[in-house]
């Protein structure tokens, strides 16, 4: 399998981590130092010779967002630099990833571990890289094997052999008017730097007819992450892509 590559961009530093092989962990590799803030070309090609030397297939670039969830200055400049790094690299696809808290948490890991401030610098850049493409390579691979344990043409199976049930993955969601309420997780994935979680209400899930509904995530802070249901314009946007990832869960959208 091909390496996935990470990157964090900054105006003085990118860091750079990379996957195992087998797509599971990512790791700090290097931190590039940029001698020009204006002029990346130097640091593409830096980037471009990782990419060859490693096998890289997949880069992921960090996406800034507000917590708020709009896009800033630094939004944009990532958005410029991702345009470069499409044409440095045709052999590979460059993918945005949401990286708000990643430096925060980078600063957090280096606190508990007590390393001098002095020395922490270059360090955050490729460890915020490598907590970015940990959170990418977890979202990829839970959706590879919820979609791998849902599709039957891939269940070769004795029919009186018994199977070990499978926990679902739960949340509780908070509405208006204070309540909770329980529900399922069936997908989850991004579309335009946006999360998205698919769910169905935990006391419906024993049913034969389920109705989905889909949350998308419109906050983040250290405690708590903020999600509201989709509105009928956005659904008619995410209808096509939707009803195919749910076609095999026989599962209705509203």
């Amino acid at each position: 399998m091909a390496r996935i590559l990470g990157l964090d961009y900054g105006d003085a530093r990118i860091g750079v981590a990379i996957s195992d092989a087998l797509g599971w962990t990512a790791s700090a590799l290097t931190t590039i130092a940029r001698k020009n803030p204006i002029d990346v070309t130097e640091s593409l090609a830096q980037i471009a010779e990782i990419v060859r030397l490693e096998g890289v297939s997949t880069v992921v670039l960090g996406f800034p967002k507000n917590m708020d969830n709009t896009e800033g200055e630094s939004c944009r400049k990532v958005n410029a630099f991702k345009k470069r790094l499409d044409k440095a690299l045709p052999g590979a696809s460059v993918v945005l990833f949401d990286e708000r808290l990643t430096t925060s948490r980078a600063h957090q890991i280096f606190a508990e571990t007590e390393l001098a401030r002095g020395k922490r610098g270059k360090n955050v850049d490729k460890l915020a890289a490598a907590i970015i493409l940990q959170g990418y390579l977890d979202l990829l691979n839970n959706s590879q094997k919820k979609e791998k344990i849902m599709n039957e043409d891939n269940l070769n199976f004795d029919e009186n052999e018994e199977f070990e049930e499978i926990e679902m993955e739960t949340i509780v969601m908070t509405d208006e008017d204070g309540n909770d309420i329980e529900y399922v997780i069936i997908d989850e994935f991004i579309e335009n730097e946006t999360n998205y979680l698919v769910m169905i209400k935990a006391e419906d899930a024993d049913e034969d007819e389920v109705e989905a509904v889909i949350f998308k995530q419109v906050e983040a802070s250290d405690d708590e992450f903020v999600y509201e249901e989709i509105d009928g314009d956005e659904y008619n946007n995410l209808e096509e892509k939707l009803k195919e990832r749910m076609a095999e869960f026989d599962i209705d959208i509203q």
